[in-house]
């Protein structure tokens, strides 16, 4: 999921994530203090064993003089088959497609979890969800590998996932 994307599906019409603290209601305010408190303890987004493959910023690319790539997520790799799921509580307010893969947008408040690189998904625009709660089922490629994009985001915000997700 590069930038666009993540723009596109936010501020699409049918899809509104960006939420001025102002229009929270008292639901999303206890989300948030909630979400703020399990920061660090959050569950890994990926089901079954795993490795981190790109991490969140700006990196050189290896081999090429003076080429810079920006992650605004991490690359969780997985075995064929692997999972998303859910990290937090929240509402679905966004499924969409990039290519041959698919998409979740959830919000958890101000929070934003960002899920990349689907093959299916099983959640719906504006199901509930609990933290665990399966999302779909990873794309894989031609080495079996299944890699999940993952970002968090407060509202348009990026942050590195790596400091909100537990081991």
């Amino acid at each position: 999921c590069q930038q666009q994307i993540f723009h596109r599906a936010c501020h699409s019409k049918e899809s509104q994530t960006e939420v001025p603290s102002t229009w929270l209601t008292p639901e999303d305010k206890a989300l948030n203090g909630s979400f703020e408190q399990n920061r660090g303890r959050l569950p890994v987004p990926i089901t079954g064993s795993y490795m981190l493959g790109e991490r969140y910023g700006r990196y050189n690319v290896p081999g090429m003089t003076n080429v810079q790539l920006d992650n605004k997520g991490v690359n969780y790799i997985g075995k064929n088959g692997a999972k998303a799921r859910a990290i937090f509580d929240g509402e679905v307010t966004a499924v969409f497609k990039f290519y041959n893969t698919k998409g979740v947008l959830i919000r958890h408040g101000s929070y934003i979890s960002v899920y990349c690189n689907l093959a299916s998904v099983q959640v719906n625009k504006g199901q509930k969800v609990r933290a665990r709660d399966l999302i779909g089922t990873l794309a894989h490629n031609e080495d079996g590998k299944c890699i999940l994009h993952f970002q968090l985001r407060k509202e348009t915000a990026t942050l590195n996932p790596e400091k909100w997700i537990g081991r």
